[in-house]
């Protein structure tokens, strides 16, 4: 009978062995760099929706989007990195993450790939990197010929600046009611 512990083999999808760690992200684009994000974190990648606009709010918050019944505040990531501003079109894209537990969509330039990333290929954030970059960035990952930036969605969408003020019913006034309609005109 033998005393030493014996190892499950490993469940489909973990690494075998000695082989590294692997994370899966969903990479974008804004302008000419790549960035990503824990697929985890992802809920959906969903083509652009009227945005209805907030007054007061912080500048790289473009609004809020009914998603399926659900309205949830869109922030614009060229914005929030101080990115220079630039038209949607076709790839335009907005990535839905869930965060603080919370629902946030992030518009990016396009989506490019879901990808897998061993632990080996993440080195930690350059200390050239700017204090306030560093807080948002988890790594970067070198793939064959780039560099790929991952993003820390839980430190990038601090819960402060999602608060986006009172509900648009309460901020009517007082008084007004909201537009709902009544059972019977809801077919």
């Amino acid at each position: 009978m033998s005393t030493s512990p014996r190892r499950a083999a490993p469940a489909p999808g973990e690494p075998h062995g000695g082989d590294p760690p692997v994370r899966q992200f969903v990479g974008f684009r804004l302008g000419d760099e790549d960035y990503a994000i824990a697929i985890t974190k992802i809920q959906e990648i969903i083509l652009m929706k009227p945005i209805t606009r907030l007054p007061q709010v912080p500048d790289a918050i473009e609004g809020l989007i009914n998603l399926r019944g659900n309205v949830i505040p869109i922030v614009n990531l060229r914005k929030r990195f101080g990115l220079p501003a630039r038209e949607f079109d076709d790839e335009t894209r907005t990535v839905v993450v869930n965060t603080h537990d919370k629902t946030v969509g992030c518009i990016v330039d396009e989506v490019t790939q879901v990808m897998r990333v061993a632990a080996d290929q993440i080195q930690p954030v350059p200390l050239s990197a700017t204090a306030e970059s560093r807080r948002y960035i988890a790594g970067i990952a070198r793939l064959e010929d780039r560099l790929l930036i991952l993003l820390e969605s839980d430190r990038l969408f601090d819960p402060a600046e999602l608060d986006l003020g009172p509900a648009p019913a309460a901020a009517a006034g007082a008084g007004s009611t909201p537009n709902v309609p009544s059972q019977e005109s809801v077919g």
